[in-house]
């Protein structure tokens, strides 16, 4: 629902799920039954995203308009039910036009009692999540509206704040523009987390902006890396992290047992080398405070200076080492089939130079009321509805309808898997982190190159790093360069798989393709129970006596 909400003193009208912000954590245990019942209040159509999760066996709960489901209309209700067949650190969020900066996401957390490497009580004491944003004062869709007018010369919005559990660390009415009522606030009604001295904490950080690269750092505070986007690694331990759109870490954190100062500060600082231009209303540097003693101090600065990259990219996959003897410690294996794709932000002239996203020159749009998963199973004929306007201007995609790069994987006879080779150009000058529904993929190489010249070449195959991979689900393409990972597909994880760049403002231009496997048998099973029909249909108590079977006493 839309309710006035103030996160950092300007009233904005956000998209709420149960009056909360950020959403309400989910946890779970892996082997639960995860239902999630959505009323959409809103007044337009929603869904829900669940971040992370294979959803082996349900694709159609993977919550993608267009391509596994038709959005959830207002007044409407839809059902998610998902078997949880792995643990980690998800969130949830809305998958619908600009939602999920407007309110609707939340963090998740799945656990595998006594099988995680890294116990509750064992390993650590207690764990806080920490979910990070960015923050626009403008709704969503008035921000993408203005994307794509010639206004922004093709520049992504650039956001307002940043916030720590849904809170800013000081109000901004000083520097917000006059068009935005603001009420200021008191700093102690940012966000805070106490630390018993001596303890150790799992922090469970979350990156779920919609641009923005964020480096978190713990001032006095080492962070020991122990988990990636789900997945156990060795400890390492570091001082900052970049992390991603779309991105989790854990890190555990030792509360310094004695010093001089009783108060730390939590630091999330935005790469604002990623930005366009500058924003005078941001602040870049998030904030949160960590109490070790009971008594107010006042905020100590970091010792050390951490220096921003002049690009964002990822933490440095060489300080990520997977489980020893673990079920991801195997080298990543040999591809079967290599896929290759350029993206690309264009502003044709056509379409007034709005930048919409290309990935091999298709700009994602759906067709209506046909999403691609019940297409696959002949529900339901694309061609049949109403054309959809293509930002290329060319005709609707003649399988899936609308404008779509769909890549189909065929087994081959007696096949249960394959490994694909996905190789991503990126001629972009910005960074592009991409998210693949439903599977994880190794990251076997990443490069950068200059002025334009860093596609992928056959040269690059003799750098592939195959050895101690940690798996990922979000992984960042670096400007002007490419990356190769690998991924599996199995017969036991079938359907239509969304691959998108996490950057909002591009996956809403356009910027996703997809991966359907979707097995004969599993069409031939539709087609059996639409030919079956009323055969299949059981009788309902009374039958006999609407029928008049057996005449009524």
């Amino acid at each position: 629902m839309h309710v006035i909400s103030y996160p950092d003193g300007v009233a904005k009208s956000m998209v709420l799920v149960n009056r909360l912000f950020p959403g309400p954590t989910i946890r779970a245990n892996k082997g639960d039954t995860l239902i999630v019942h959505v009323n959409n209040h809103l007044n337009e159509s929603t869904s829900l995203h669940f971040h992370g999760l294979y959803q082996r066996g349900t694709n159609s709960m993977d919550g993608v308009p267009g391509v596994t489901q038709c959005g959830i209309p207002p007044s409407k209700s839809f059902t998610y039910r998902i078997v949880l067949s792995q643990s980690g650190t998800f969130w949830w969020h809305s998958h619908s036009s600009t939602q999920r900066i407007d309110g609707m996401a939340g963090a998740m957390v799945v656990y595998d009692l006594g099988e995680e490497q890294y116990q509750l009580g064992r390993d650590y004491d207690d764990e806080v999540i920490v979910f990070l944003q960015d923050y626009y004062h403008a709704p969503g869709e008035d921000m993408f509206n203005w994307y794509l007018s010639r206004s922004s010369a093709g520049f992504e919005p650039v956001p307002d704040n940043g916030l720590v559990n849904g809170r800013a660390f000081r109000d901004v009415c000083s520097r917000t523009h006059e068009l935005y009522p603001c009420s200021s606030i008191e700093d102690v009604r940012s966000t805070q987390f106490n630390l018993v001295r001596g303890k150790k904490y799992r922090l469970r950080v979350i990156n779920a902006a919609a641009l923005t690269e964020i480096t978190v750092s713990l001032d006095r505070h080492v962070l020991r890396v122990i988990e990636a986007d789900s997945f156990e690694t060795e400890p390492t331990d570091i001082h900052f992290a970049p992390i991603a759109p779309g991105q989790r870490y854990s890190f555990i954190v030792t509360a310094e047992a004695s010093g001089p100062v009783s108060q730390v500060t939590l630091r999330a600082d935005m790469n604002t080398n990623c930005f366009n231009y500058r924003n005078p209303t941001l602040d870049p540097e998030i904030r949160a405070l960590v109490n070790l003693v009971d008594d107010n101090s006042s905020i100590v600065k970091r010792a050390t200076i951490w220096l921003r990259s002049l690009f964002c990219r990822d933490l440095d996959p060489n300080l990520l080492i997977p489980v020893s003897l673990g079920p991801h410690s195997d080298p990543v294996p040999p591809f079967d089939s290599r896929v290759q794709v350029w993206t690309k932000t264009l502003k044709l002239e056509r379409v007034n130079l709005a930048p919409f996203g290309f990935i091999n020159r298709t700009s994602f749009m759906p067709a209506i009321g046909a999403p691609n998963l019940h297409v696959a199973f002949g529900l339901v004929n694309a061609a049949a509805t109403v054309p959809v306007p293509t930002v290329g201007g060319k005709k609707n995609t003649e399988t899936w309808g609308g404008d779509q790069l769909v890549v189909p994987i065929s087994m081959k006879n007696d096949e249960i898997s394959q490994v694909i080779e996905l190789v991503i150009n990126n001629p972009d000058e910005s960074a592009h982190p991409f998210h693949l529904h439903g599977h994880d993929m190794w990251l076997i190489h990443a490069f950068s190159g200059d002025a334009g010249l860093g596609s992928w070449k056959p040269k690059y195959e003799g750098d592939y790093v195959v050895e101690n991979v940690v798996p990922r689900d979000t992984i960042v393409v670096p400007r002007l360069g490419h990356a190769v990972v690998r991924f599996k597909v199995s017969t036991d994880n079938p359907g239509i798989w969304a691959f998108h760049c996490h950057i909002l403002w591009h996956l809403r231009a356009g910027m996703m393709m997809q991966f359907a496997m979707v097995t004969s048998e599993m069409r031939q099973h539709c087609k059996i129970e639409r030919e079956l029909g009323e055969n299949l249909l059981a009788p309902l108590p009374g039958d006999e006596f609407r029928k008049g079977m057996i005449p009524p006493t």
